[in-house]
């Protein structure tokens, strides 16, 4: 996700050009592996083992390296090897800008030397981006307007990416969230939380991008907007609603779910702190909804 990021960063600026963009994030696509492939290849797991996690993922909210160990699959010193098998995404994305001659390894130094002074990160701060630390990346870069549900967003919200680059595509870019009270949907699903908190969410899109997002979560190819397309959709939002339900009562703040429901052209108002957190990706844009 910090690569794509800092590929935003570089195209507002002007740096590089859309179509540059989408190049370089096509070949880090290409060349960037997971670390359960990087396990079964070293031969610390099997493949069968890897599934084991991965269906662990879909219980709880943590990443694969530290079920792994949990699991009994790994051990620190293995899962050290592995993370340092693996090659940093930014430097992936920089390669193939060079590459391509669209900058030149100077620029590149100079444009990342920027990016920290203008988002204040030091040493810190960027390695633990480098690391893909979601929380770190959305508590910087995700801004609520000082909203009084900016914590709540923000615990929600990183449930909500670390699913998708678990189950959908790693390959998105973040657009910048827009505050709103209504929103025109064309294509949706919604869940409500309820409890001593009350959250609103939606997954939102044109038919299109609808459809896609189906089939990618259930490694379907869906050719139309069929019943399957909509639970497939529907169940993704409530396996991210069920993960932040589980956080909640590890603080002993107890929720519950509504069932979902599938929208399609309907206008949402009276959205209290509501929010709509775009989400790019090479089939379309998929819109985040949140309000209380």
């Amino acid at each position: 996700m910090f690569t794509q990021l800092f590929g935003s960063y570089l195209l507002n600026k002007k740096s590089i050009t859309a179509e540059q963009l989408k190049y370089a994030l096509e070949y880090q696509k290409n060349v960037h592996l997971k670390l359960g492939v990087i396990a079964v290849n070293s031969g610390f797991m099997t493949a069968e083992s890897v599934n084991q996690v991965h269906s662990m993922q879909c219980k709880v909210d943590k990443k694969f390296g530290e079920l792994a160990i949990e699991m009994g699959f790994l051990d620190e010193e293995k899962l050290n090897i592995l993370l340092n098998t693996q090659k940093s995404d930014y430097l992936l994305l920089g390669q193939a800008l060079i590459e391509k001659e669209y900058m030149t390894l100077e620029q590149f130094g100079e444009e990342l030397n920027n990016y920290k002074k203008d988002y204040s990160l030091n040493n810190e701060k960027f390695n633990s981006l480098q690391n893909e630390n979601i929380d770190e990346i959305i508590d910087i870069f995700y801004n609520f307007n000082d909203s009084p549900e900016s914590s709540t967003y923000k615990s929600y919200l990183s449930i909500f990416i670390k699913n998708i680059i678990r189950f959908i595509d790693a390959n998105f870019k973040p657009v910048e969230i827009i505050p709103i009270n209504e929103y025109k949907l064309q294509w949706g699903v919604s869940q409500e939380v309820i409890g001593e908190t009350k959250l609103y969410t939606y997954i939102a899109a044109d038919e299109k991008s609808f459809i896609d997002f189906a089939g990618k979560y259930a490694k379907e190819t869906y050719t139309t907007n069929n019943e399957y397309a909509q639970a497939a959709v529907g169940e993704f939002l409530n396996l991210v609603n069920g993960l932040y339900l589980v956080n909640m009562s590890n603080n002993d703040v107890e929720l519950e779910l509504t069932p979902q429901n599938v929208l399609s052209k309907v206008n949402l108002k009276n959205l209290s702190e509501g929010f709509c957190i775009p989400l790019d990706f090479s089939f379309g844009r998929i819109d985040i909804i949140i309000a209380m």
